[in-house]
């Protein structure tokens, strides 16, 4: 007998629903950590100063790297990131439901699974990153940090993300149960 049959109740319809629920109520929370991870990340990353700056601490008005930290320090900018990194979450987890037809309450586990790992991942990568601002620009002698010190954290992000979403895309093609194991009884 299969571990999935013996962790999947075979009488009972009402389990696999009620399971892929609950399920799914746990991704939304993990989604909704994820999504102000994201805003941290933008909010250090992608914004070169915070409040308590003074205009000449500031690049010139109208340099790129000056418009690009006023677009992320203000909305739109500031959720963008986080939106579409969570609305690709959620595009792929409703794609694969729907690939999975009948056989999907297990996704959300998967999900979550995925997204726990991305956010330990992304922690680590945040320090490492910083590290390695420090090492090669030296210490922060300015409140505008600029992107020549956050460069190395934005393309360890994006790989991050790329490498997140292609796993993410691929994996639950590659771990669905076996039809059979589930209906069977």
């Amino acid at each position: 007998m299969s571990t999935l049959t013996r962790l999947v109740p075979s009488k009972s319809n009402l389990v696999l629903p009620i399971l892929f629920a609950l399920g799914l109520i746990a991704l939304i929370s993990t989604s909704t950590i994820l999504y102000w991870t994201e805003s941290l990340f933008t909010e250090s990353h992608l914004v070169g100063y915070y409040c308590c700056v003074t205009e000449r601490d500031l690049p010139n008005p109208g340099t790129l790297e000056r418009t690009l930290s006023d677009f992320f320090r203000t909305s739109p900018g500031m959720h963008l990131p986080s939106l579409i990194f969570v609305a690709v979450n959620a595009s792929l987890f409703a794609v694969n439901v729907w690939r999975g037809r009948r056989n999907y309450w297990w996704l959300p586990f998967l999900f979550i699974a995925f997204n726990i790992v991305y956010l330990l991942v992304d922690f680590w990568l945040v320090g490492v990153s910083w590290s390695i601002s420090d090492r090669i620009v030296g210490p922060q002698t300015s409140v505008y940090k600029g992107y020549h010190r956050t460069w190395y954290g934005i393309a360890l992000h994006l790989m991050l993300w790329g490498g997140f979403f292609i796993t993410l895309f691929r994996a639950p093609m590659k771990l669905r149960p076996k039809p059979q194991a589930i209906e069977h009884y």
